[in-house]
């Protein structure tokens, strides 16, 4: 990708006085995370773009689901073979990845708790207690989540050709993971004959769960040493 924008907003101290990204703005990291891109240059692109913007912001202001678009994408290339990503410039699909000259076309979108307002959340970094019913009542929430999601996208004409990503937003440190996939399969069942293959990504791995209608297991791990 270009580096004519790749300094515009260095660090959250700078913008944390504004109220809103300029258009500007915004017009120049679409056309840059639109360009065809190295796997790990998108992800550290998209990486560096999201962190220096405030929650308030980044989930208060219209116009950004592009860039949560991009961060479900660099994360999904980061776990399957792939050769180059880049956003779709059109309204659907979001975005394509191109592996051995092939080029695959996917769906992105995000469950998470219904009615949770994350730009009225605390900003900083700083450790807050998180008792384990915390825990348990975000994995409780997750079929629903998934289920709005699916319908919502069930709603729409894709082409038979593009693939289903689902980012779900509802971590609980690992601790259901074997409750919970097979949850993730039967309620990401409805989109089977819809996309080509559904995706789910949870607790830093992506799962595949369904291709050509047909369930179709597999597991990647997205996870860098540097998010931690």
């Amino acid at each position: 990708m270009s580096d004519n924008i790749q300094i515009a907003i260095p660090d959250r101290a700078e913008i944390s006085p504004l109220t809103r990204l300029p258009k500007d703005t915004l017009n120049a990291w679409k056309t840059d995370l639109s360009e065809w891109t190295l796997p790990g240059v998108f992800r550290a692109r998209i990486d560096q773009i999201t962190q220096a913007i405030p929650r308030r912001i980044f989930f208060g202001q219209g116009g950004l689901a592009f860039l949560r678009d991009a961060w479900i994408a660099s994360r999904l290339v980061s776990a399957l073979p792939s050769d180059m990503v880049r956003l779709v410039s059109s309204d659907r699909p979001d975005f394509e990845i191109q592996t051995n000259e092939r080029i695959e076309q996917f769906e992105a979108t995000e469950a998470d708790m219904e009615g949770r307002r994350r730009g009225d959340e605390p900003d900083d970094l700083l450790p807050r207690p998180d008792p384990v019913e915390n825990w348990r009542a975000r994995f409780e929430a997750i079929p629903a989540a998934i289920d709005r999601v699916v319908a919502k996208k069930l709603k729409k004409n894709y082409s038979p050709e593009v693939s289903l990503a689902i980012y779900v937003n509802l971590g609980c440190y690992g601790a259901y993971v074997e409750e919970g996939l097979p949850i993730l399969r039967d309620h990401t069942a409805p989109a089977k004959t819809n996309f080509k293959r559904v995706f789910v990504l949870w607790e830093g791995c992506l799962y595949k769960l369904w291709e050509d209608g047909k369930p179709e297991f597999e597991k990647w791990s997205y996870i860098h040493s540097e998010d931690f």
